[in-house]
């Protein structure tokens, strides 16, 4: 596959998790909710097809045996975009990139496992605080059905993307189908720093 193909393989995969993030966006806000075009279609879509597209390049990178060390804050566009075309700056997209891109960390195999463990921690914490922290809404209470799939989906989309975090993270491929060793993996990676 091409390194456009894996961009746009990509890109619709985040297209896809930006929508259903929107989703649970609505369920969270509740009757208040609201959908507009500029929101929806023009910052929540995009930064995910963004982020989707870069991550697609990663893989393409990581499996031609090179990496980019910059594609690793691609989770970043979740968090900057949304702040570069509203008024205001809000800290949820931003804690909602950090820690998949911690989460990323403790699966991607690389660093010392103390760190990874610790990464790990967190991402456990993240997965589980959405069926034990209070609600704003009692019928989003994992007592009910439907707080418990609203629960169920933020968590799933997390690892989602904590999982596609961990891509450019991830030990370079000596090139298409083949790994490197763990030695040549690492010298890969002091030669990048």
């Amino acid at each position: 596959m091409t390194r456009a193909r894996f961009a746009g393989v990509g890109a619709v995969l985040g297209l896809a998790w930006a929508a259903a993030l929107r989703g649970y966006m609505m369920q969270l806000a509740g009757p208040a909710s609201g959908f507009t075009f500029g929101g929806t279609f023009g910052i929540i879509l995009p930064a995910g097809a963004g982020v989707g597209a870069l991550l697609g390049w990663a893989e393409y990178q990581r499996r031609e045996g090179r990496q980019y060390r910059a594609l690793i804050a691609a989770p970043l566009l979740l968090a900057v975009l949304p702040s570069l075309l509203t008024a205001g700056f809000d800290p949820a997209p931003v804690g909602l990139a950090l820690s998949a891109m911690v989460g990323g960390y403790a699966v991607s195999g690389r660093g010392p496992v103390w760190a990874r463990s610790v990464a790990g921690l967190i991402a456990a914490g993240v997965i589980v605080a959405p069926f034990v922290s209070p609600q704003p809404y009692p019928d989003l209470s994992v007592a009910t059905p439907h707080g418990a799939w609203t629960a169920t989906l933020v968590s799933s989309l997390y690892v989602v993307l904590a999982l596609a975090c961990s891509i450019p993270m991830q030990a370079p491929a000596a090139g298409p189908g083949k790994l490197l060793s763990r030695g040549e993996a690492f010298s890969a990676a002091r030669s990048d720093s």
